[in-house]
């Protein structure tokens, strides 16, 4: 089967023989610091009220993201994840067809399919490092989509498309009559380039965040949209009541107002990062590309092992890592890897090296 999402521990330890808690899971690209401490302390006391219903219109937790991310509270909509609204945004718009900027999250097009929406691609290059080219991009928006997605940054790239390039492809579509979906999940990790507080003041973007990746809640659920006072209401009347639980929503509203927390993963992230990107680039078996988000893209040069067969060999050495074969534009020679723990970055390096050295140069 193809390696549709990370984080599938289950699966993975069901294939390896291991236990799910034992494996280093790179596959999934959670911030490796957890819950923040003021985080945990809120769902000790969230676990005394879950007898009761959640708050209807979550008005205090849209209130906490509205002021942290700096817009009004009526620009915005909390949800059940972000993949919620991504399966809304078809009931929505009700898009004739649909244009994905790829590679992409699978769920755009399974959500659209399940709609009965057309999809097509628009597929970065990779001789082009995966840049946003808005000159080529432009002539195919002429075709008139409903509907566009693009991540920011890319999932799986970890590369962004500059604010200012992403403000006028809006405008481009604008005059084709298309709505821009940003689909921000990884933005806390690189807010430069984010368009939450455009997508305010216009009328076709439509912003997709989540609380999963830098605040380490993906088993919390909780995501939310920015745009327009207008788009926001008419999704806010498909939400089904009680979209967000009252654990998360104590959850997010602690780890939002824990500052110390977000510089600490600020910090690590920073430091991180650099580490793995450079020991991975000095294995000389990989092409490693930028990235603005919490993993690393790398392409495997030259004959020997693809993506699935070094992931298989890393997952018996208790190592889960991203196979990438399944992303419109890549292929069998693309990994992903979630930047971890100083420890856990080092254990990735010496699984690598044990593997390339029993294939052979």
């Amino acid at each position: 089967m193809k390696d549709i999402h990370g984080g599938d521990i289950w699966k993975a330890s069901a294939e390896s023989g291991s236990e799910a808690g034992s494996l280093l899971d790179f596959s999934a690209s959670i911030n490796p610091l957890g819950l923040s401490p003021r985080a945990r302390s809120a769902v000790k006391e969230a676990i005394g009220l879950v007898g009761a219903y959640p708050e209807p219109a979550s008005s205090a937790l849209k209130s906490a993201l509205a002021s942290f991310h700096s817009v009004a509270p009526l620009s915005l909509a909390a949800g059940n994840g972000s993949t919620e609204f991504i399966y809304l945004l078809p009931q929505v718009f009700k898009p004739r067809s649909a244009l994905i900027v790829e590679p992409a999250f699978s769920e755009y097009r399974k959500a659209l399919e399940v709609f009965g929406c057309p999809v097509d691609s628009f597929v970065l290059r990779a001789e082009e490092g995966f840049s946003f080219d808005l000159k080529r991009f432009e002539k195919k928006a002429r075709n008139g989509y409903g509907l566009v997605y693009i991540g920011n940054p890319s999932n799986p790239t970890g590369a962004v498309v500059e604010k200012e390039a992403v403000i006028e492809a809006a405008g481009v579509l604008e005059r084709y009559g298309s709505t821009l979906v940003v689909d921000e999940a990884f933005a806390d990790f690189s807010e430069r380039c984010s368009v939450k507080r455009e997508a305010v003041k216009r009328k076709n973007i439509v912003v997709l965040r989540s609380m999963t990746k830098f605040f380490s809640m993906a088993g919390l659920r909780l995501g939310f949209i920015v745009s327009n006072r207008g788009v926001v209401k008419r999704f806010s009347k498909r939400l089904p009541p009680w979209s967000v639980n009252t654990v998360a929503s104590f959850a997010a509203e602690a780890a939002l107002g824990d500052a110390p927390y977000i510089e600490r993963t600020q910090r690590w992230l920073a430091s991180e990062k650099e580490f793995l990107f450079n020991e991975l680039k000095g294995l000389k078996r990989f092409t490693v590309y930028p990235s603005e988000a919490n993993y690393l893209m790398v392409r495997i040069k030259g004959a020997g092992l693809n993506a699935s067969e070094v992931r298989g060999a890393l997952l018996k050495r208790g190592i889960l890592v991203r196979d990438l074969s399944s992303f419109r534009g890549l292929g069998p020679e693309y990994l992903r890897f979630a930047v971890k723990k100083r420890e856990e970055n080092a254990a990735l390096i010496d699984g690598l090296k044990r593997v390339f050295r029993r294939s052979g140069p």
